[in-house]
């Protein structure tokens, strides 16, 4: 395919995660092929290699049937393909025409840059676009969908050939959906191929010419069109494979509930009117795609995160809307990024074990008795370091993540919610981990977990919410529903 561009047996490795191996995939002009997974699959860090953003150990890209070295960004621009990620790059104090030829041919006369030329070809772009703006406009002033258009303008002045869009859509309302999809038609028509990621389904059906699976790093299918629907995809994301055997077999049935969540939504409108309860002892499990608003949903639970309405319930009282009084309350939360949000990693075991002991003063503390507190969780946890004033960035992932758990578990909880309690943890932790939560359960601890590793929720859950668009779309008993019911659910199947 000489006309295009290809990769060829990619592979990927970040520490001991396997994030692609041997991925093919080929991309055609005026096409628009979906890359399609679960998360986790490996549809991000495929096109973060094409774009230049990290580098392959194994594999290669071909333009035109010639393969070429991507060391950075300027590389796969130089060869024609721009990456749009769902976080934006633009600089919002900037007008549009700036933000456009930032860095690159810019036009210039005797006094320096050309604003009317500038002007002039910007316009050219957001012609081609269908926007009508004014390329002097400060960027931070236009709605985020034309912000969105904005960046795809940037991407073209590069005269891109490829464009890579990951999450175009996520933050959007339907009608800016619809503004996105008639560019993307229009660029389809001008012959450049556009790389589409969306967690949607209904957006992959609408505006997909070709379609690519990819489940664990590893390629699984790749079809035309014609012929594709929802099962089609949810079966070759899920592979069919089997749930796994259930080794907690629990029934919240007469248990009361300890948490109740009654019409939630944040400010930030990352979802809405959420309501839902977790009983004594129960681990539910907390599915959704990327984006659905699960982590905004629990940092909003343990006082993160700002209600806009609603009200949360521990035990029946009315739980505080700010992190020390819902700690009060009795929720202790596990966030999804232990480097940024869970360790100080200049610090030793210790004494990030010990930092919710908050309400002591550094005189008052006893050396003694934290000496004892510390190798209890030590012992209890199978913590592996060389010892309680190891530095915590020494341990593995898996032993940090059992440092910052025991460390929520002495706040006393009455839930304990974890948000991708085993990111970057190798399988020998992971089921240590959940061994924990399972003991922590029978104990009549209540457990909400998010994962997005559909595998795990089946794994460690006796019953699934599932989150789409912001809201929750299903409400499922894990020994009565199939994963495919799960994606289905995840990605707005109805």
């Amino acid at each position: 395919m000489n006309a295009g561009v290809e990769m060829r047996h990619i592979s990927k490795r970040f520490d001991a995660v396997q994030a692609l191996s041997n991925v093919s995939l080929d991309l055609r002009p005026g096409e628009v092929h979906t890359v399609a997974g679960e998360n986790g699959s490996g549809k991000s860090t495929l096109l973060k290699i094409l774009g230049g953003v990290i580098r392959p150990d194994k594999g290669e890209i071909l333009v035109a049937g010639a393969t070429k070295e991507f060391h950075s960004v300027r590389d796969a621009m130089r060869y024609g393909v721009t990456m749009v990620s769902q976080e934006l790059s633009l600089i919002p104090n900037l007008g549009i025409a700036e933000n456009i030829f930032i860095g690159h041919n810019q036009s210039r006369n005797k006094f320096g840059i050309d604003w009317k030329d500038t002007d002039r070809r910007a316009l050219e772009i957001l012609e081609r676009l269908n926007i009508s703006v004014d390329p002097r406009r400060e960027v931070s002033t236009l709605p985020q969908h034309e912000q969105q258009l904005v960046e795809i303008a940037r991407a073209l002045s590069f005269n891109a050939k490829v464009l890579l869009l990951d999450e175009p859509t996520s933050s959007l309302a339907p009608n800016e959906v619809e503004a996105l999809f008639k560019v993307v038609r229009q660029l389809r028509e001008d012959g450049v191929a556009v790389v589409l990621i969306t967690h949607r389904m209904s957006e992959m059906l609408e505006i997909s010419d070709r379609f690519t699976v990819l489940r664990d790093g590893k390629f699984i299918d790749t079809s035309d069109r014609s012929g594709i629907d929802e099962n089609w995809l949810i079966e070759r994301m899920v592979i069919n494979k089997p749930k796994a055997s259930a080794r907690r077999n629990y029934s919240a049935v007469g248990k009361r509930p300890v948490l109740e969540v009654k019409g939630l939504s944040d400010r930030a409108g990352a979802y809405r009117d959420i309501s839902f309860e977790v009983r004594e002892g129960e681990i539910v499990g907390l599915a959704g795609l990327a984006g659905a608003g699960r982590t905004e949903l629990v940092e909003t639970l343990s006082g993160v995160r700002q209600r806009k309405a609603g009200s949360v319930f521990i035990n029946g009282r009315k739980a505080g809307n700010n992190s020390r009084t819902a700690l009060a309350s009795g929720i202790a939360l596990v966030p999804d990024d232990r480097r940024e949000k869970s360790t100080i990693h200049e610090m030793s075991v210790r004494d990030n074990l010990m930092l919710s002991q908050h309400k002591f003063e550094l005189k008052h503390r006893s050396k003694r008795n934290e000496e004892r507190i510390v190798g209890n969780w030590i012992d209890k946890f199978s913590i592996k370091a060389s010892g309680a004033d190891a530095l915590i960035k020494s341990l593995s992932g898996g032993n940090q993540q059992k440092v910052v758990i025991a460390r929520c578990l002495q706040t006393n909880p009455k839930i304990l919610i974890l948000d991708e309690a085993t990111r970057g943890v190798d399988l020998g932790a992971k089921a240590e981990i959940y061994e924990i939560l399972r003991k922590l359960a029978d104990e009549g601890l209540s457990i909400l977990l998010v994962s997005s590793e559909i595998s795990e929720i089946f794994e460690i859950s006796d019953r699934i919410l599932v989150m789409h668009a912001g809201e929750l779309s299903a409400n499922l008993d894990r020994s009565k529903t199939s994963e495919a019911e799960v994606v289905a659910a995840a990605t707005g199947v109805k």
